[in-house]
């Protein structure tokens, strides 16, 4: 089962992720860390984390910048829930190192503030896709009109 809120996450430095993190006019991140997370013998898997996220109202197609660190060994599937955990997005498996630059929501927003959205992130070994440890980041939805 993922964990809510994991102990012993703790910020990571020299990541280059740390800082804020500003996309297209209708996107954008703000508060970007990372953490890590241990998953046992075998390391750390990095989570990303942010304090506020930005849409588009009406519209499903949205820019993002969701990864999975290229230091993880391991696959991620991001989900994207409102505070209610309602999901709006689903990713398929993430390799380490690679970014989904949009993604299509399962319904649109209306414009408004949605604080305590949730960030899933349920992690997979490489080797033979046994679950590893997973996360759930909260954040601020901001859907501009």
């Amino acid at each position: 089962m993922l964990a809510a809120v994991a102990i012993g996450f703790h910020l990571s430095s020299g990541n280059g992720r740390d800082k804020p993190v500003v996309n297209a006019a209708d996107q954008t991140f703000t508060g970007s860390t990372i953490s890590e997370k241990n998953i046992g013998s075998s390391g750390t898997i990095a989570i990303p984390g942010f304090n506020q996220i930005t849409m588009k109202a009406g519209q499903t197609a949205q820019r993002v910048e969701l990864y999975n660190p290229k230091q993880n060994t391991c696959y991620m599937v991001i989900t994207i829930m409102l505070p209610d955990k309602t999901q709006l997005y689903k990713s398929g498996m993430l390799e380490p190192g690679k970014v989904i630059n949009t993604i299509e929501l399962s319904r649109k927003l209306e414009a408004g503030t949605y604080k305590g959205a949730i960030l899933r992130y349920s992690c997979y070994a490489l080797e033979n896709m046994k679950e590893l440890n997973g996360a759930e980041t909260i954040f601020t939805l901001e859907v501009k009109p």
